[in-house]
């Protein structure tokens, strides 16, 4: 039986794949960006993208914001 589940998908500009996979058997997230993956444990993968998105509100805070 499959325990795999895709959670997010999404297509990066240079039409590179990005996916996000759990692995319900190992309790394992793998995250695809094109022809690179890396695999974390699911409680890595909480704590990684806590770092990711104060990182991310950090920058948006920093970026200049342009008008058209």
């Amino acid at each position: 039986m499959n325990r795999t589940k895709l959670m997010s998908r999404a297509k990066l500009p240079d039409n590179a794949l990005y996916k996000v996979v759990y692995d319900e058997r190992q309790d394992t997230v793998i995250l695809q960006v094109g022809g690179t993956s890396l695999t974390l444990n699911a409680s890595n993968f909480m704590i990684m993208n806590e770092v990711m998105r104060k990182a991310a509100a950090r920058l948006v805070m920093q970026t200049e914001i342009k008008l058209v």
